[in-house]
């Protein structure tokens, strides 16, 4: 049995099961970082505002809904039904994906790890980031590219000062 999504494009099983492990894995993962995360008792913080505490609980809803797919996935075969064809797959997704993926590894590992300060960090990442991932739609609705970086920056810097500033005052988060 697969599931059909919008346009008629198909999930099987199989895919499931792997998406699943994979879900469990960065759950699982989030999960324990957050745990070893400094929980700040030499300053007599409250439990319910300890630096850890959403990706905690975040962590733990993601392994739960991924071992949810999992066991839906292996009653539906997924350990024995064949993957989807490739062709039935829109390869520019698996470019997104690819760019997701790589451009939130390169912010965390170097944007953010290497001492350049967060909130320019954030404000490279978020604005790369919706200006290459939103690109298409704004052709589409007749922007030019000048506009659409514009766009992107005004963003990049609204978010970053908002998510150093919810960091540092809200949870209580040293931030480089």
């Amino acid at each position: 049995m697969s599931i059909e999504l919008e346009d008629d494009e198909v999930v099987s099983p199989r895919e499931d099961l792997i998406a699943a492990v994979l879900w469990v894995a960065f759950g699982l993962a989030v999960t324990i970082g957050s745990w070893r995360m400094d929980r700040l008792e030499k300053l007599n913080i409250n439990p319910y505002e300890i630096p850890g505490l959403v990706p905690f609980l975040l962590g733990c809803a993601i392994s739960v809904l991924g071992v949810v797919l999992f066991i839906r996935a292996w009653a539906q075969g997924g350990w024995q039904a064949p993957m989807a064809s490739a062709t039935g797959h829109d390869p520019s997704l698996l470019r997104h994906m690819a760019l997701v993926f790589g451009w939130s590894l390169f912010y965390a590992l170097v944007l953010v790890g290497t001492g350049l300060p967060f909130m320019m960090g954030t404000f490279l990442f978020i604005t790369v980031f919706i200006g290459m991932l939103d690109r298409q739609r704004q052709d589409e609705m007749g922007r030019s590219a000048a506009v659409q970086w514009v766009r992107a920056a005004i963003y990049g810097c609204c978010w970053s000062v908002l998510v150093a500033l919810s960091f540092e005052y809200i949870f209580l988060v040293r931030l480089p």
